[in-house]
């Protein structure tokens, strides 16, 4: 089948459809689409009496007498031409009655054209393409021709001559349509689209354009040189070696084409502000006289169609398009302000629900706060420090006196971070608070804090706890680990011991005991960390435990109270932040100390 033929062709072409291959695609598109994949009879051509006439109109020394003899052999062309050439709206002065005389009145390449015209839309019968509206067709056709001929004063060209490249110019979308009328039911998609958008759409639906089609039926039908240029090139434009007269009508076939798309497209505000500028580029039109020529259009189709014995409807006035223009930019703006209002509302939403977080943050914020140990709640020998990631921490440490020269300690880290995480640590610093003053055995108090945050964890949070309780007056500390890093005996120059977890972290299951470690400090310090401490960053690298050490005996000689926030400071960034929650608690024997 012909369509077989055409789609095997037709795949080469696609190859070859970039800018750098274009005057080889065309050259391939004639010698394999049309000579090797579809034979001659599958393709509409003009009747042959037409085609004679056209050719020898070209041959400058051919007698009249010649050319009405060839007219005259077909009388339905002879019945035609003279209707045309009587016709308002190509106006000769005085009615033609005979072909001599038409011949004589129109000359050579007047006679060319109309004798073209009536052809090529004879080329394909009414139901050549099956539920295609082919009136539909010729209508748009038609604005590209009276657009043309409207710019042939810019131009500097014949009017008629003009006229037949409007006519002409797109034919290739009809024979691909007869060659593929199964795309058929895509017409109202190419009718409405711009012209870059419909050739984008051409290439999609059958692999080829409609101006590549064009110039190889043009040359296929020796048409004349100017004429072929003009239906092959007016998207891209001529190659530089054309003719000139071939080159300006190219360029009124281009200006031709978004002239029409302004009455027929569905964006018809940018087809109007593109038709301006091309008029403005090529023929140096201003924006009046590009609207005078529009209007003109739709007042002039109706008599073409007369005139070339087609039908058009209803024609809508360039008033018309561009009210429908402007109502659509107002709506776009429309759209647009209101876009902009709901834009500012929801801004306004959210920075009222930010302030709002912000006050909930700040009050949780400074409950947190409380629940550490406050400046009005020093005690010698202990000091500790509290730094946040996060507007709260999941963090926390604390101590209190439970008995004359004892004091209880807790530092601890809430898996997470963020306000679930801090929900969790006031649960626990809570817990640990209260039971605490009764309950001085660490092992046994992390384990009534265990059942107590299992019950009503969520799934998946648990809190690493150090507690212990400190004998000021011995210097014997007793402490118990529920899943956190290891406390570290520091003496004067070195690491004493490190007391690693011996039980879970608290949450994770109800039934967990937890053992006690007994020791005394002998005149060293006891460090309690949370994990943002070894993990933060110094220089290019983490702390990590060996760091801490080298911080600690850098810092030793300072207070306590000192000594924290020094080890603290040298891990913060240059504006204060830390990456991570840390906290640091110390614990010092004071007993010792005060003997030195």
């Amino acid at each position: 089948m012909a369509l077989d033929r055409l789609a095997r062709a037709v795949t080469v072409t696609a190859i070859c459809s970039t800018p750098y291959f274009r005057m080889f695609n065309r050259q391939l598109m004639e010698e394999t689409v049309f000579t090797d994949a579809v034979r001659p009879s599958d393709l509409p051509a003009p009747p042959k009496d037409a085609i004679r006439i056209v050719r020898a109109c070209s041959i400058a020394a051919i007698d009249s007498r010649d050319l009405a003899g060839l007219v005259a052999n077909d009388p339905v062309l002879t019945a035609e031409l003279l209707r045309v050439t009587n016709s308002a709206y190509f106006g000769f002065v005085s009615q033609v009655k005979s072909v001599a005389r038409a011949v004589t009145v129109l000359g050579n390449r007047a006679l060319r054209n109309l004798v073209l015209c009536i052809a090529m839309r004879d080329a394909l019968r009414k139901d050549a393409i099956p539920g295609f509206d082919i009136d539909a067709y010729w209508e748009d056709a038609l604005r590209r021709a009276v657009s043309a001929r409207s710019l042939a004063g810019l131009a500097g060209l014949d009017g008629d001559e003009c006229f037949t490249v409007g006519l002409l110019q797109d034919f290739g979308l009809l024979v691909l349509l007869h060659l593929m009328p199964e795309q058929v039911e895509h017409w109202g998609a190419l009718a409405t689209a711009t012209p870059e958008q419909r050739r984008e759409l051409e290439i999609e639906l059958f692999h080829t354009t409609h101006d590549e089609v064009g110039l190889t039926l043009a040359r296929s039908w020796d048409l004349p040189a100017d004429l072929a240029m003009a239906m092959g090139y007016h998207h891209d434009g001529p190659p530089e070696d054309v003719e000139p007269q071939a080159e300006v009508l190219c360029r009124v076939a281009i200006c031709a084409d978004w002239m029409a798309a302004v009455y027929r497209c569905s964006d018809k505000r940018f087809a109007i502000q593109h038709a301006r500028t091309l008029l403005a580029e090529n023929f140096n039109a201003s924006g009046e006289q590009t609207d005078y020529l529009l209007q003109q259009v739709s007042e002039s189709v109706a008599d073409a169609a007369t005139a070339m014995g087609l039908r058009v409807g209803e024609q809508i006035s360039f008033d018309a398009v561009l009210r429908e223009a402007n109502l659509r930019l107002a709506e776009e703006n429309l759209s647009y302000q209101e876009l902009n209002w709901r834009l500012e509302k929801a801004l306004a939403e959210r920075d009222h629900i930010a302030a709002e977080l912000r006050y909930e943050l700040e009050l949780a914020r400074e409950v947190q706060k409380s629940l550490l140990p406050g400046s009005d709640n020093s005690m010698p020998g202990i000091a500790g420090l509290n730094l946040s990631a996060k507007a709260v921490s999941g963090d926390f440490y604390d101590y209190f006196a439970v008995s004359e020269g004892r004091i209880a300690f807790c530092l601890a880290d809430v898996s997470g971070k963020g306000m679930h995480a801090a929900l969790l640590m006031a649960k626990a610093a809570s817990l640990f608070r209260c039971l605490g003053k009764g309950v001085h055995d660490p092992g046994k108090l992390l384990g009534m804090l265990n059942r107590e945050i299992a019950e009503t964890a969520i799934r998946g949070m648990f809190v690493t706890m150090l507690a212990g309780v400190i004998d000021q007056v011995s210097g014997r500390v007793t402490l118990a680990n529920a899943g956190h890093l290891p406390a570290v005996h520091m003496g004067c120059a070195a690491v004493i011991a490190e007391y690693p977890a011996n039980g879970p972290p608290l949450g994770i299951t109800a039934d967990c005991k937890y053992s006690n470690e007994t020791f005394e400090l002998l005149g060293g310090c006891l460090y309690l960390f949370t994990d943002g401490l070894l993990e933060a960053r110094v220089g290019d690298h983490r702390l990590e435990q060996a760091g801490l050490v080298r911080l600690v005996k850098e810092n030793a000689h300072l207070q306590i109270a000192e000594r924290a926030r020094a080890i603290a400071g040298a891990v913060r960034t240059a504006d204060g932040v830390v990456e991570d929650d840390l906290t640091l608690l110390i614990i010092e024997d004071t007993g010792a100390y005060g003997k030195r």
